[in-house]
Protein backbone atom coordinates (compact mmCIF):
# COMPACT_ATOMS: atom_id res chain seq x y z
CA UNK A 1 0.00 0.00 0.00
CA UNK A 2 1.21 3.43 -0.95
CA UNK A 3 1.52 6.28 1.56
CA UNK A 4 0.98 10.14 1.39
CA UNK A 5 3.42 12.64 -0.01
CA UNK A 6 2.45 15.00 2.08
CA UNK A 7 5.47 17.51 0.83
CA UNK A 8 4.52 17.15 -2.89
CA UNK A 9 0.55 18.21 -1.47
CA UNK A 10 1.54 21.30 0.44
CA UNK A 11 1.21 24.77 -0.64
CA UNK A 12 4.42 26.46 -1.13
CA UNK A 13 5.34 28.59 1.59
CA UNK A 14 3.51 26.41 4.45
CA UNK A 15 6.23 24.91 5.48
CA UNK A 16 7.82 28.18 6.49
CA UNK A 17 4.79 29.13 8.73
CA UNK A 18 4.17 27.99 12.08
CA UNK A 19 1.36 27.03 14.01
CA UNK A 20 -0.42 29.91 16.13
CA UNK A 21 0.74 28.53 19.85
CA UNK A 22 -0.65 30.44 22.72
CA UNK A 23 1.34 30.08 25.90
CA UNK A 24 -0.03 27.11 28.00
CA UNK A 25 -0.40 27.64 31.95
CA UNK A 26 -2.99 29.39 34.40
CA UNK A 27 -1.62 32.83 34.21
CA UNK A 28 -3.48 35.51 36.92
CA UNK A 29 -2.45 38.39 34.56
CA UNK A 30 -3.32 37.63 30.89
CA UNK A 31 -1.95 41.00 28.47
CA UNK A 32 -1.42 38.79 25.77
CA UNK A 33 -4.02 38.68 23.47
CA UNK A 34 -5.48 42.53 22.91
CA UNK A 35 -8.72 40.85 24.74
CA UNK A 36 -10.59 43.59 26.90
CA UNK A 37 -10.17 43.30 30.32
CA UNK A 38 -13.72 44.02 31.41
CA UNK A 39 -16.66 41.83 30.67
CA UNK A 40 -19.83 42.98 29.32
CA UNK A 41 -22.46 45.25 31.31
CA UNK A 42 -24.55 42.59 33.65
CA UNK A 43 -27.57 44.22 31.58
CA UNK A 44 -26.23 42.44 28.27
CA UNK A 45 -25.33 39.17 30.16
CA UNK A 46 -28.99 38.79 31.45
CA UNK A 47 -30.24 39.88 28.09
CA UNK A 48 -28.24 37.17 26.57
CA UNK A 49 -28.67 34.48 29.26
CA UNK A 50 -32.24 34.49 28.68
CA UNK A 51 -32.53 34.86 24.67
CA UNK A 52 -30.12 31.40 25.30
CA UNK A 53 -32.77 29.68 26.95
CA UNK A 54 -35.34 29.92 23.80
CA UNK A 55 -32.74 28.74 21.15
CA UNK A 56 -33.58 25.58 19.59
CA UNK A 57 -29.93 23.66 19.32
CA UNK A 58 -31.37 20.80 16.91
CA UNK A 59 -31.63 23.80 14.15
CA UNK A 60 -29.16 25.18 12.08
CA UNK A 61 -28.57 28.73 12.67
CA UNK A 62 -29.77 31.62 10.14
CA UNK A 63 -27.33 31.07 7.29
CA UNK A 64 -27.61 34.73 6.69
CA UNK A 65 -27.09 36.31 10.08
CA UNK A 66 -29.67 38.59 9.45
CA UNK A 67 -30.54 39.57 12.51
CA UNK A 68 -26.48 40.14 13.29
CA UNK A 69 -25.89 41.65 10.13
CA UNK A 70 -28.99 44.58 10.97
CA UNK A 71 -27.90 45.38 14.00
CA UNK A 72 -23.96 45.92 13.16
CA UNK A 73 -25.97 47.93 10.28
CA UNK A 74 -27.72 49.75 12.27
CA UNK A 75 -25.04 50.76 15.02
CA UNK A 76 -22.64 51.81 11.54
CA UNK A 77 -25.17 53.51 9.56
CA UNK A 78 -24.42 51.32 6.77
CA UNK A 79 -26.93 48.96 4.56
CA UNK A 80 -27.60 45.96 5.92
CA UNK A 81 -26.64 44.54 2.49
CA UNK A 82 -23.38 45.60 2.67
CA UNK A 83 -22.58 43.40 5.46
CA UNK A 84 -21.18 40.01 5.84
CA UNK A 85 -20.56 38.33 9.39
CA UNK A 86 -18.07 35.80 10.46
CA UNK A 87 -15.97 34.08 12.55
CA UNK A 88 -13.97 37.08 13.72
CA UNK A 89 -12.13 38.89 10.90
CA UNK A 90 -9.53 35.28 10.08
CA UNK A 91 -12.40 34.03 8.30
CA UNK A 92 -13.37 37.46 6.37
CA UNK A 93 -9.80 37.84 5.65
CA UNK A 94 -10.30 34.04 4.13
CA UNK A 95 -13.21 35.04 1.93
CA UNK A 96 -11.98 38.00 0.39
CA UNK A 97 -8.71 35.91 -0.81
CA UNK A 98 -10.22 33.36 -2.08
CA UNK A 99 -12.57 35.43 -4.19
CA UNK A 100 -10.01 37.72 -5.53
CA UNK A 101 -7.12 35.58 -6.72
CA UNK A 102 -7.53 36.19 -10.06
CA UNK A 103 -7.71 39.81 -10.05
CA UNK A 104 -5.26 42.17 -11.56
CA UNK A 105 -4.03 39.15 -14.27
CA UNK A 106 -1.35 37.89 -12.13
CA UNK A 107 0.46 34.61 -11.83
CA UNK A 108 0.69 34.45 -8.83
CA UNK A 109 -2.01 37.50 -7.51
CA UNK A 110 -0.14 39.68 -5.49
CA UNK A 111 -1.44 41.19 -1.80
CA UNK A 112 0.36 43.75 -0.47
CA UNK A 113 1.25 44.84 3.39
CA UNK A 114 3.00 47.19 5.57
CA UNK A 115 5.21 45.11 8.09
CA UNK A 116 5.15 44.39 10.94
CA UNK A 117 1.52 43.81 10.93
CA UNK A 118 -1.05 41.48 11.67
CA UNK A 119 0.45 38.08 11.28
CA UNK A 120 -3.03 36.26 9.32
CA UNK A 121 -2.61 38.82 6.16
CA UNK A 122 0.31 36.95 5.07
CA UNK A 123 -0.51 33.66 6.25
CA UNK A 124 -3.76 33.39 4.38
CA UNK A 125 -2.44 35.01 1.84
CA UNK A 126 0.36 31.99 1.41
CA UNK A 127 -1.74 29.61 1.90
CA UNK A 128 -4.42 31.22 -1.00
CA UNK A 129 -1.61 30.94 -3.61
CA UNK A 130 -0.55 34.96 -3.34
CA UNK A 131 2.36 36.33 -3.35
CA UNK A 132 2.96 38.93 -0.16
CA UNK A 133 4.73 42.00 -0.88
CA UNK A 134 5.75 43.14 2.33
CA UNK A 135 6.82 47.32 2.61
CA UNK A 136 8.48 48.09 5.65
CA UNK A 137 7.37 50.68 7.88
CA UNK A 138 9.95 53.51 8.52
CA UNK A 139 12.66 53.38 11.70
CA UNK A 140 9.88 55.10 14.23
CA UNK A 141 7.33 52.30 13.26
CA UNK A 142 5.41 55.07 10.74
CA UNK A 143 3.83 54.54 7.73
CA UNK A 144 6.09 54.28 5.10
CA UNK A 145 3.65 55.83 1.96
CA UNK A 146 6.00 56.39 -0.47
CA UNK A 147 7.19 53.03 -0.20
CA UNK A 148 3.40 51.70 -0.08
CA UNK A 149 2.11 53.98 -3.28
CA UNK A 150 5.01 53.01 -5.16
CA UNK A 151 4.22 49.28 -4.48
CA UNK A 152 0.76 49.55 -5.62
CA UNK A 153 1.45 50.81 -8.74
CA UNK A 154 4.21 48.62 -9.50
CA UNK A 155 3.05 45.44 -8.12
CA UNK A 156 -0.54 46.06 -8.91
CA UNK A 157 -1.97 43.99 -5.84
CA UNK A 158 -5.21 42.22 -5.88
CA UNK A 159 -5.82 43.64 -2.07
CA UNK A 160 -4.06 45.69 0.13
CA UNK A 161 -4.56 45.07 3.91
CA UNK A 162 -4.33 48.09 6.22
CA UNK A 163 -4.75 47.08 10.10
CA UNK A 164 -5.77 50.83 11.26
CA UNK A 165 -4.93 51.21 13.94
CA UNK A 166 -1.93 48.70 13.64
CA UNK A 167 -1.84 45.42 15.48
CA UNK A 168 1.57 45.14 16.84
CA UNK A 169 2.94 48.68 16.35
CA UNK A 170 -0.60 50.79 16.96
CA UNK A 171 0.14 52.90 13.98
CA UNK A 172 -2.86 54.95 12.81
CA UNK A 173 -3.60 55.75 9.34
CA UNK A 174 -4.78 59.29 8.44
CA UNK A 175 -7.59 59.95 5.97
CA UNK A 176 -5.10 61.21 3.67
CA UNK A 177 -3.22 58.09 3.72
CA UNK A 178 -5.83 55.37 2.79
CA UNK A 179 -7.27 57.96 0.57
CA UNK A 180 -3.90 57.69 -1.64
CA UNK A 181 -3.97 54.18 -1.39
CA UNK A 182 -7.63 54.05 -2.36
CA UNK A 183 -7.04 56.64 -5.50
CA UNK A 184 -3.62 54.53 -6.67
CA UNK A 185 -5.17 50.91 -6.38
CA UNK A 186 -6.75 49.02 -9.21
CA UNK A 187 -7.47 46.23 -6.64
CA UNK A 188 -9.23 46.17 -3.45
CA UNK A 189 -7.76 48.37 0.10
CA UNK A 190 -9.01 46.08 3.24
CA UNK A 191 -8.79 48.67 6.54
CA UNK A 192 -9.02 46.73 9.36
CA UNK A 193 -10.48 48.43 12.03
CA UNK A 194 -10.21 45.84 14.67
CA UNK A 195 -8.79 48.07 16.95
CA UNK A 196 -10.65 51.40 15.90
CA UNK A 197 -12.97 51.73 18.73
CA UNK A 198 -9.96 52.89 20.80
CA UNK A 199 -8.46 55.25 17.99
CA UNK A 200 -11.13 58.21 18.43
CA UNK A 201 -11.51 58.87 15.36
CA UNK A 202 -14.48 58.15 12.85
CA UNK A 203 -14.75 54.35 11.01
CA UNK A 204 -14.00 54.42 7.46
CA UNK A 205 -18.14 52.19 7.15
CA UNK A 206 -19.55 55.31 6.29
CA UNK A 207 -17.25 55.92 3.09
CA UNK A 208 -17.89 52.05 1.02
CA UNK A 209 -20.56 53.52 -0.05
CA UNK A 210 -18.63 56.06 -2.07
CA UNK A 211 -15.63 54.15 -2.87
CA UNK A 212 -16.04 51.19 -4.77
CA UNK A 213 -12.26 49.42 -4.18
CA UNK A 214 -12.72 49.98 0.16
CA UNK A 215 -14.05 47.10 2.78
CA UNK A 216 -14.27 47.81 6.28
CA UNK A 217 -13.18 44.74 8.80
CA UNK A 218 -14.34 45.38 12.32
CA UNK A 219 -14.95 42.92 15.05
CA UNK A 220 -16.74 42.58 18.73
CA UNK A 221 -13.36 40.68 19.98
CA UNK A 222 -12.00 43.98 20.80
CA UNK A 223 -14.53 45.63 22.99
CA UNK A 224 -15.71 42.86 25.57
CA UNK A 225 -16.90 39.51 23.25
CA UNK A 226 -13.85 37.59 22.39
CA UNK A 227 -15.76 34.60 23.15
CA UNK A 228 -18.42 34.80 20.51
CA UNK A 229 -16.15 35.01 17.27
CA UNK A 230 -17.65 37.16 15.65
CA UNK A 231 -16.54 39.52 12.87
CA UNK A 232 -17.78 41.97 10.06
CA UNK A 233 -16.89 42.97 6.85
CA UNK A 234 -18.36 45.85 4.81
CA UNK A 235 -18.10 46.16 1.85
CA UNK A 236 -19.88 46.82 -2.22
CA UNK A 237 -22.82 44.69 -2.85
CA UNK A 238 -21.17 43.69 -6.16
CA UNK A 239 -18.15 42.41 -4.23
CA UNK A 240 -20.35 40.46 -1.34
CA UNK A 241 -22.09 38.97 -4.10
CA UNK A 242 -18.99 36.75 -5.23
CA UNK A 243 -17.54 36.47 -1.81
CA UNK A 244 -20.94 34.90 -0.87
CA UNK A 245 -20.13 32.21 -2.76
CA UNK A 246 -17.44 31.19 -1.38
CA UNK A 247 -18.88 31.57 2.35
CA UNK A 248 -19.81 28.31 4.20
CA UNK A 249 -23.34 27.97 4.84
CA UNK A 250 -24.45 28.28 8.52
CA UNK A 251 -20.82 29.71 8.89
CA UNK A 252 -22.07 31.82 12.26
CA UNK A 253 -23.09 29.43 15.44
CA UNK A 254 -26.50 30.39 16.48
CA UNK A 255 -25.08 31.41 19.80
CA UNK A 256 -22.87 34.22 18.13
CA UNK A 257 -25.38 35.04 16.35
CA UNK A 258 -28.08 36.15 19.15
CA UNK A 259 -25.46 37.17 21.76
CA UNK A 260 -23.68 39.44 19.29
CA UNK A 261 -26.93 41.11 18.01
CA UNK A 262 -27.66 41.97 21.57
CA UNK A 263 -24.14 42.96 22.17
CA UNK A 264 -24.55 45.31 19.26
CA UNK A 265 -27.63 46.64 20.24
CA UNK A 266 -26.08 47.70 23.48
CA UNK A 267 -23.26 48.73 21.66
CA UNK A 268 -23.16 52.30 24.06
CA UNK A 269 -22.49 50.08 26.80
CA UNK A 270 -19.07 49.47 25.63
CA UNK A 271 -18.24 53.10 25.84
CA UNK A 272 -17.07 53.71 28.92
CA UNK A 273 -15.26 50.34 29.03
CA UNK A 274 -13.41 51.67 25.96
CA UNK A 275 -12.64 55.28 27.52
CA UNK A 276 -11.63 53.32 30.55
CA UNK A 277 -8.93 51.40 28.02
CA UNK A 278 -7.63 54.25 26.83
CA UNK A 279 -6.95 56.62 30.09
CA UNK A 280 -5.29 53.14 31.25
CA UNK A 281 -3.09 52.74 27.90
CA UNK A 282 -2.06 56.58 28.46
CA UNK A 283 -1.87 55.59 32.37
CA UNK A 284 0.58 52.66 31.39
CA UNK A 285 2.40 54.22 28.67
CA UNK A 286 4.05 57.31 30.84
CA UNK A 287 5.01 54.75 33.81
CA UNK A 288 6.65 52.81 31.46
CA UNK A 289 8.62 55.17 30.12
CA UNK A 290 9.46 56.77 33.78
CA UNK A 291 11.35 53.46 34.11
CA UNK A 292 13.37 54.70 30.95
CA UNK A 293 11.47 51.52 28.85
CA UNK A 294 11.34 52.65 25.01
CA UNK A 295 7.24 52.68 24.42
CA UNK A 296 5.86 53.51 20.82
CA UNK A 297 2.73 55.45 20.44
CA UNK A 298 -0.40 53.65 20.40
CA UNK A 299 -4.09 53.96 18.91
CA UNK A 300 -4.92 50.55 20.25
CA UNK A 301 -5.35 49.04 23.55
CA UNK A 302 -2.16 47.52 24.00
CA UNK A 303 1.61 49.07 23.61
CA UNK A 304 4.80 47.81 22.09
CA UNK A 305 7.63 47.90 24.49
CA UNK A 306 11.35 47.52 24.31
CA UNK A 307 14.23 47.50 27.01
CA UNK A 308 17.63 47.30 25.91
CA UNK A 309 17.71 44.29 23.82
CA UNK A 310 16.29 42.25 27.12
CA UNK A 311 12.99 41.62 26.11
CA UNK A 312 12.76 38.07 25.98
CA UNK A 313 14.22 38.17 29.76
CA UNK A 314 11.50 40.36 30.76
CA UNK A 315 9.05 38.33 29.43
CA UNK A 316 9.89 35.18 30.97
CA UNK A 317 10.82 37.50 34.46
CA UNK A 318 7.25 38.50 34.02
CA UNK A 319 5.72 35.24 33.43
CA UNK A 320 7.52 33.45 36.19
CA UNK A 321 5.40 36.08 38.27
CA UNK A 322 2.41 35.22 36.87
CA UNK A 323 2.03 37.71 34.16
CA UNK A 324 1.97 37.24 30.54
CA UNK A 325 2.63 39.13 27.29
CA UNK A 326 3.17 38.94 24.02
CA UNK A 327 7.11 38.27 23.10
CA UNK A 328 7.79 39.35 19.33
CA UNK A 329 10.95 38.27 18.61
CA UNK A 330 12.69 39.44 15.40
CA UNK A 331 10.05 42.11 14.30
CA UNK A 332 10.82 43.89 10.88
CA UNK A 333 12.42 46.92 11.48
CA UNK A 334 12.32 47.33 15.07
CA UNK A 335 13.99 43.89 16.73
CA UNK A 336 12.66 41.62 19.68
CA UNK A 337 9.56 43.70 21.55
CA UNK A 338 6.93 42.95 23.99
CA UNK A 339 3.60 44.08 23.19
CA UNK A 340 1.41 44.50 26.25
CA UNK A 341 -2.27 44.58 26.08
CA UNK A 342 -3.90 47.25 28.58
CA UNK A 343 -5.42 45.49 31.74
CA UNK A 344 -7.18 46.62 34.12
CA UNK A 345 -5.86 49.42 36.89
CA UNK A 346 -4.79 46.74 39.08
CA UNK A 347 -3.40 44.40 36.63
CA UNK A 348 -1.19 47.11 35.09
CA UNK A 349 -0.12 48.21 38.59
CA UNK A 350 0.54 44.55 39.12
CA UNK A 351 2.83 45.12 35.65
CA UNK A 352 4.51 47.56 37.21
CA UNK A 353 5.67 46.05 39.76
CA UNK A 354 6.77 43.23 39.10
CA UNK A 355 8.67 45.39 36.08
CA UNK A 356 10.47 47.17 39.05
CA UNK A 357 11.07 44.19 40.61
CA UNK A 358 13.36 43.06 37.02
CA UNK A 359 14.90 46.78 36.81
CA UNK A 360 15.66 46.13 41.19
CA UNK A 361 17.54 43.04 40.13
CA UNK A 362 19.86 44.36 36.99
CA UNK A 363 17.69 43.96 34.28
Amino acid sequence: MSGIDLPRLLPEGLARLSAYTPPEGDYPVRLDANESPFPPDPVVLDQIGRALEKMSLNRYPDPYSRGLRSAFAQRFQCSTQQVMAGNGSDELIGFLLWTLRASQGQSPPVVVIPTPTFAMYSIAALVAGYKVHEVPLTSGLEPDMEGMLRAVREKKPSIVFLSSPNNPTGTFYSREQVDALLGSSTGLVVVDEAYGDFSGEASWVAEVSNVDNLAVLRTLSKVGAAALRCGFLVAGCELLDQVNKVRFPFNLSRYTQVAGEIFLKNYESTRSRVIAVVRERDRLEAQLQRLSLKVFPSRGNFLLVQHQGKEEALWRFLQDGGIVVKFLPCLPVAGDALRITVGTPEENDQLMDRLKDFLAEGG
